[in-house]
């Protein structure tokens, strides 16, 4: 069998380029399944019920599809529930979630392995409209790491029987259909601005989001130039954050065609479009490829306008995961907004938007990890195609922009044309990650040694002047440390009217790595932040 990785945010590994998998990935998958089919009956008992499946355009999701629809449907058997299976076939993750909540849906289950190579892959579940488990996350989100955590132990324990010759699950083009034109729908009619004669060039690169991006921006009414548009064929690396080997990046290719088209930006999705990358070309013709945490601020910025705009009376909340730059505190602050900190996940950062939407607040936007995932208030997943609504916003709405000025202190008239001007409204923090293998040490200890050895470099750090640590596990973030074999640990630093982080956690989602993300005024402190975290790892 594959070497799986089975995390909070899902399941995956390498499994080939071919159509077909092995029996024994099949049976993995099946009792996966099995084994989420009865934690959703566990959890809402029903007599009949709905599952929502989609799948991006590996080659072995079909087969994957199939493996878990057989899992799926054997459990309701068992159950005497009556299923409705609903495939959608080839679609978006973001998609997928609202297609839980539209088809009022048990569930579902979504195989793709996100930005990982086209030879892996994967599945992850959502929970359904109504949730009653332990530790609840919101409609069509992720699971919640508790109910994850027993969905793995459980499936790690089952050894189901699986039929000799399983049906391949057929796709549903009406429901499918019917997704997609509830999605694009929600993007017009909650982020649409003043943006008539844009245009933009989006690279799909053969994902999931062939198809789909361009109704969303052309229903937004800006002119689009689409490239690697051919299902299931990308024209380059599927991680659209890479920056190669050799000095070049992913999007450079991507970068040039803006050039050509003199078009706003650009905007690159990954294999199942969660995620969503700019690049735009600065004054010199250069390309401009902003980091995610750039996106993220600029996503902050904008979503903060958007709530300014619309008249809504709640007190606006951002929620930014631990790693998250201190430039998102600083936009947030800078707009009266309150902020809440959580344990680096998608599920955690959108479970705490939706505590706050219940305690009042309008959580207008949530920052999700290192990778700047933002979740856009009405979603409970990143999405792609929102990151570039938001710059859109950003690069065309005049009025937006103005807003956006006057929130962050600047003259309404200040903001120079396009994406560019835009960000030279944001504050200037800089952030720097990097990945290391782990210590042998229990993580615990390594917490320990960790924290020692900080104490004794921080006389090196002549530009702070204190410093206290900080723990996350889930939604809680403090001083107290959690009982726990993983959780965030963080150094946060204070300078005079400066302020800045050290952060270090093991990877939930690659085996043996160690993530640390350096966060500073400047791009010197950042990196001599980074420097002293891999060196007190080492």
């Amino acid at each position: 069998m594959s070497q799986w990785l089975q995390s909070y945010s899902g399941v995956r590994a390498k499994v080939g380029q071919g159509a077909d998998v092995d029996l024994d990935d099949e049976l993995f998958a099946l009792r996966h399944a099995y084994c989420y089919a009865a934690s959703r009956l566990q959890v809402n008992p029903a007599t009949e019920a709905r599952i929502a499946m989609a799948r991006d355009p590996r080659p072995t999701g079909r087969a994957f599809v199939t493996a878990q629809a057989e899992g799926i449907e054997s459990a309701f058997r068992d159950f005497g529930v009556r299923l409705e299976l609903l495939n959608l076939g080839i679609v978006s993750t973001p998609v997928w979630q609202h297609a839980v909540r539209l088809f009022e849906a048990h569930g579902g289950v979504m195989v793709s392995a996100s930005h990982n190579p086209v030879d892996n892959n994967g599945w992850k579940y959502a929970t359904g409209v109504e949730t009653h488990a332990v530790d609840p996350a919101p409609p069509g989100a992720l699971l919640s790491a508790a109910e994850m955590g027993m969905l793995i132990k459980a499936a790690n324990a089952f050894r189901p029987t699986p039929r000799e010759n399983p049906t391949e699950q057929p796709e549903s083009e009406w429901w499918r259909e019917k997704a997609i034109a509830h999605y694009v729908d929600f993007i017009h009619q909650t982020y649409q601005g003043q943006t008539a004669g844009t245009k933009i060039v989006l690279d799909p690169n053969g994902g999931a989001a062939c198809g789909i991006a361009r109704r969303v921006f052309e229903k937004l009414g800006v002119e689009t130039v689409v490239v690697n548009e051919d299902l299931g064929n990308p024209a380059h690396e599927i991680d659209v954050e890479l920056a190669r080997s050799d000095g070049t990046h992913v999007l450079d290719g991507l970068a040039n065609r803006v050039r050509d088209e003199g078009a706003a930006f650009g905007l690159a999705f990954d294999y199942d479009a969660d995620r969503g990358n700019l690049t735009y070309v600065d004054e010199a013709g250069a390309a401009a490829i902003p980091s995610p945490q750039m996106a993220a601020a600029i996503n902050t910025a904008i979503a903060l306008a958007v709530h300014r705009r619309s008249g809504d009376s709640r007190q606006p909340a951002v929620v930014a995961s631990d790693a998250t730059s201190y430039r998102v505190h600083q936009i947030a602050r800078a707009f009266g907004a309150h902020v809440a900190e959580v344990e680096t996940g998608e599920v955690n950062v959108v479970t705490r938007m939706w505590d706050l939407e219940r305690e009042g607040y309008r959580a207008v936007v949530g920052v999700e990890g290192p990778n700047g995932g933002t979740i856009f208030a009405g979603t409970t997943c990143r999405d792609g195609s929102l990151v570039g609504a938001g710059a859109l916003l950003a690069a065309a709405d005049a009025d937006l922009r103005r807003l956006a000025a006057e929130g962050l202190g600047f003259a309404s008239d200040s903001v120079r044309p396009g994406l560019l001007g835009f960000t030279e409204l944001l504050p200037k923090q800089r952030t720097l990650a990097s990945r290391t293998q782990t210590a042998s040490l229990e993580w615990g200890a390594l917490v320990n040694r960790l924290e020692e050895r900080f104490a004794t470099a921080f006389a090196s750090l002549a530009e702070w002047e204190r410093y206290a640590f900080h723990y996350s596990y889930t939604r809680t973030v403090g001083p107290e440390r959690p009982h726990g074999k993983a959780f965030g640990w963080k150094v946060r630093l204070y300078g005079s009217g400066t302020e800045g982080f050290l952060w270090i956690r093991g990877s939930k989602t690659e085996l043996g790595l160690v993530r640390v993300v350096a966060d500073a005024p400047t791009v010197e402190g950042a990196e001599k932040l980074l420097e002293l975290g891999n060196a007190l790892l080492a």
